[in-house]
């Protein structure tokens, strides 16, 4: 395995990571049908980006970036600290907004969308589409917590992220 399949492979493992944890809070929350569907979806959607990740791998459609293992590294240290809050069986509302917050301002979107630069060639809809998708991720988590949160911090921390985020993709990171 080479130096760039081995960090696809190491984003692909921490997207399913994150993707499992977000699985636990969706049965955490299973007694609010709306709160634990918006787990469930943001599940899916680190699933999505793990089997993306793999696409281009196991297709050697590679991204000549900057995304190094201290990346992956820091994400990880991230994610056991997410793991830890969230196997709380008393984890509030407020507590797994939290959680996911650590992980959405990481650098894991980042790097999943530097990794997926290289589909624009050969499969520009695909690409397109995952940018689509990274530019209203945050206003997901931020219409969430504006409905499920007593502290609406978590929404404004959210919809500045969203903002950040879009700005990024319209600017360097266009084709």
């Amino acid at each position: 395995m080479t130096n760039s399949e081995a960090i696809y492979a190491r984003f692909e493992t921490l997207e399913e990571s994150l993707a499992h944890c977000y699985f636990l809070l969706h049965e955490r929350f299973i007694d609010d049908p709306p709160l634990a569907k918006f787990w469930l979806e943001a599940a899916l959607d680190d699933l999505q980006h793990s089997s993306i990740l793999r696409f281009c791998r196991e297709r050697g459609i590679l991204a000549n970036v900057d995304v190094g293992i201290s990346t992956a590294d820091h994400v990880d240290i991230l994610l056991d600290t997410v793991k830890k809050i969230i196997s709380d069986p008393g984890l509030t509302i407020d507590e797994a907004l939290y959680a996911s917050l650590l992980m959405e301002a990481s650098e894991l979107d980042e790097a999943y969308e530097k990794l997926t630069r290289a589909l624009a060639k050969d499969h520009l809809t695909l690409y397109e589409t995952i940018r689509a998708s990274l530019r209203t991720h945050h206003d997901r988590f931020a219409n969430a917590a504006t409905e499920f949160s007593s502290d609406q911090a978590y929404a404004e921390a959210f919809r500045a992220f969203g903002k950040a985020e879009k700005r990024a993709l319209a600017q360097g990171m266009s084709l």
